[in-house]
């Protein structure tokens, strides 16, 4: 059978200054394909919502302007849904550029889009807007928590105009909301209460009692049928139905199948009739391979579909025996009935007939579905990359297609094993952009999994030693390598120290960081130096057992994130302070209380993550926005990163390697699975990627090495490492 086609009911919410309004917000749309559409149009229905904020509100006429001109632009536009949306986005995004040419206030907006295709969900996101999905006890936000603290930029302001995209499955039941950011504040329970009653009008009134001042808004429930859909008309919930397909004669399609047939009855063996569900339809696509023959994977399935189909068959002839007609119709009381089973055997057969009945036609519903969801997620990412490839060189124009054609094919990747022509593309798609990143692909090892949770920082590598520290159960581990780098000696990992543990009759505290100290204020020349949250220096090597030492005035700390050595000199970031603090080293200690490092200068660390610095007291500060930040002698310098092909999306860690024959600066990338290597000055040098980015998702540490030549990287509970170009 065909994919389920879904219908919709939709309900709007309008609140200006705390009223309610009983119409439409402006800007809002819920509308099928118009009559002259581009092709493969003709069964989407198009869900959209313009926002502005609270600040720039407009006339209705100017909502109304932009969401016609997406609606039109989007099935106007052939290819697939997302390059479609993605085109219809970027012509608004340069409509908005002119208007607000010469603009004192340009206008910044917001924009959500929902594609409906039978049951597929395709969401476009930009600016301050927002969608909620709400699926039996799941809230999904799109953009989620974490994309909207980073920022979505809105239309309007950029040629380089940023657009979320989802890709979803939508099941009778599910709601959706389209909404300006006013809802964002909401939490799930509250969204999973409004939309609890069952209906749009009841979560229309839930809606409104937890609304802002000002609220857009636009509730849409899928429903699978026209019966459910008439059932539930009422004037808060308008009905919106799909339009009949057509076929090329101008008659509606007949439905698929074999209507008004009967079935056989019959004592004799006989082979199978193919249910009217498994029959064939000119609606459903099936994946084929390079020679347009459908794909072995799918002659498998129909074959296995086929005999389950047999077995019923053959077990309903078996009951029939059971029960022959003559048996209940003989008026011969005294003849031996034949043999039969007991009662409740025969219950248990009728049963297991039942059973196997709802798995053959559980797995035609599932194989028929997949597999034409499957074939259609494959076309558009063929559709894709044509496109692409006709760009040629021009990377502006390539790149997106590029990125929606990996997108595509990773969803349908999740539904079945690719085949020999999806891997080609992939492969296409992958290896273009790559040369558009100047990415060059590296293949990770696996030293260590730890515990399942714990959340691995560092590592420092000196001599044959690595060392991790696990910030989920505060423990610090050494871990031994053999001389070439790659193996570890020891069969578990070795526990230096751990929270609550007694060093140097001090109880430790959380651990916060760790950095390797040549030299220092402690009797000990090269040991690894941490500090904990209850302001202890704890110094170790593996010639020296572990010994802690309380650090001073350490109660001005406010939320330390990382720690360096410079000139002896122990420095602690401070994100909380908005300081960096330092203490001067003695001959074997810091007895001193703790010296600010800015002293004339207000710089702004309160979102930095990491610390570095270099020989000539060069002081390095990462952000979690991605940029990096230079101080000398508490001034700030120059900085910024040159001919990055990406920008610094979302960073974990920055390393930076004294090396005097390759003197790097490492920033961890997980926000966009990849690792840079830059100049001390900030240019581009290298684009590390995993093979399949799974690692590099996820990256929280990074150290390099010049002998053996290797890279070590923590990632969530792993150490890895890989050999350096």
């Amino acid at each position: 059978m065909a994919p389920t086609e879904l219908e919709s009911l939709v309900g709007h919410l309008f609140i200006v200054s705390g009223r309610s309004i009983k119409a439409a917000p402006p800007g809002s749309a819920a509308m099928p394909s118009p009559r002259r559409a581009a092709r493969g149009r003709d069964s989407d229905t198009f869900f959209g919502l313009v926002t502005l904020p609270d600040d720039q509100r407009q006339p209705g006429p100017f909502y109304e302007q932009l969401i016609q001109q997406v609606h039109d632009s989007y099935f106007q536009t052939s290819g697939g849904v997302t390059s479609a949306l993605r085109e219809a986005y970027a012509r608004l995004n340069t409509h908005l550029l002119l208007q607000n040419r010469g603009q004192e206030f340009p206008l910044r907006v917001g924009l959500a889009c929902v594609v409906l295709r039978e049951s597929d969900l395709y969401i476009a996101v930009s600016g301050a807007a927002r969608c909620f999905m709400v699926s039996g006890d799941q809230v999904e936000r799109m953009p989620d928590n974490d994309e909207v603290a980073e920022g979505v930029l809105p239309l309007g302001l950029y040629d380089d105009f940023e657009i979320r995209l989802y890709h979803r499955q939508a099941s009778p039941g599910d709601f959706l909301i389209l909404s300006d950011a006013s809802l964002n504040r909401l939490t799930d329970t509250t969204l999973r209460h409004v939309v609890s009653v069952g209906g749009v009008e009841g979560a229309l009134n839930n809606l409104a009692s937890v609304a802002a001042e000002y609220t857009s808004a636009e509730v849409i429930k899928f429903v699978s049928d026209a019966s459910e859909t008439a059932h539930s008309h009422s004037p808060a919930e308008p009905l919106h139905r799909r339009l009949p397909l057509f076929s090329g004669t101008g008659e509606p399609r007949p439905p698929a199948g074999r209507a008004g047939q009967s079935p056989r009855h019959t004592h004799e063996p006989e082979a199978a009739p193919i249910p009217a569900s498994m029959e064939p339809d000119d609606t459903t696509p099936s994946p084929e391979d390079d020679s347009g023959q459908p794909s072995r994977l799918a002659r498998t399935g129909h074959r296995t579909l086929l005999t389950l189909a047999g077995i019923t068959t053959g077990a309903r002839t078996l009951v029939e025996k059971m029960f022959p007609a003559e048996i209940a119709a003989s008026p011969d009381e005294e003849a031996e009935p034949p043999f039969q089973l007991s009662v409740t055997m025969q219950i248990g057969v009728v049963v297991a007939v039942a059973i196997l009945v709802a798995l053959v036609v559980t797995g035609v519903y599932r194989f028929r579905g997949q597999t034409s969801q499957y074939a259609q997620l494959v076309r558009e990412a063929r559709s894709e990359i044509e496109t692409a490839r006709a760009a040629g060189s021009n990377e502006g124009a390539a790149r997106p297609h590029w990125e929606t054609a990996v997108f595509l094919l990773n969803e349908a990747a999740k539904l079945r094993q690719p085949g020999p022509l999806e891997q080609s593309l992939l492969s296409e798609a992958h290896s273009t952009l790559d040369a558009y990143d100047r990415v060059t692909r590296a293949t990770t090892t696996l030293l260590r999994s730890y515990e399942p949770g714990a959340d691995l920082q560092g590592p420092i590598v000196q001599g044959l030693n690595v060392y991790v520290i696990d910030t989920t159960a505060d423990i610090l581990y050494r871990e031994d390598l053999d001389e070439s780098g790659t193996k570890l000696l020891n069969r578990e990992p070795r526990i230096i120290t751990r929270q609550g543990e007694l060093v140097s009759d001090q109880v430790v505290g959380g651990l916060i960081d760790l950095t390797w100290m040549d030299e220092g204020g402690v009797p000990q020349r090269n040991v690894l130096a941490a500090i904990t949250r209850n302001g202890l220096l704890l110094t170790y090597s593996p010639s020296w057992d572990v010994s802690a030492t309380v650090l001073p005035g350490f109660e001005v700390w406010q939320d330390p994130r990382a720690i360096a050595v410079y000139n002896r000199d122990l420095y602690i970031l401070d994100a909380g302070a908005n300081q960096i603090w330092y203490y001067r080293a003695s001959s074997d200690s810091y007895p001193g209380m703790p010296l600010l490092y800015f002293t004339d200068a207000n710089p702004e660390l309160s979102d930095a993550i990491d610390m570095e610095i270099d020989t000539n007291g060069n002081v390095y500060v990462l952000h979690a926005s991605g940029r990096t930040s230079k101080y000398f002698v508490g001034k700030q310098e120059l900085f910024g990163y040159e001919d990055l092909p990406q920008p610094v999306v979302r960073p974990s860690a920055m390393h930076l390697s004294l090396s005097p024959f390759d003197r790097s600066l490492f920033i961890a990338d997980p926000g966009g699975s990849r690792l840079y290597s830059l100049s001390p000055t900030g240019a581009f040098l290298y684009n590390f990627k995993g093979e399949q980015d799974e690692a590099f998702s996820a990256i929280s540490g990074v150290y390099a090495m010049d002998s053996p030549s290797y890279i070590y990287l923590t990632v969530g509970s792993d150490l890895l490492y890989f050999p350096r170009p």
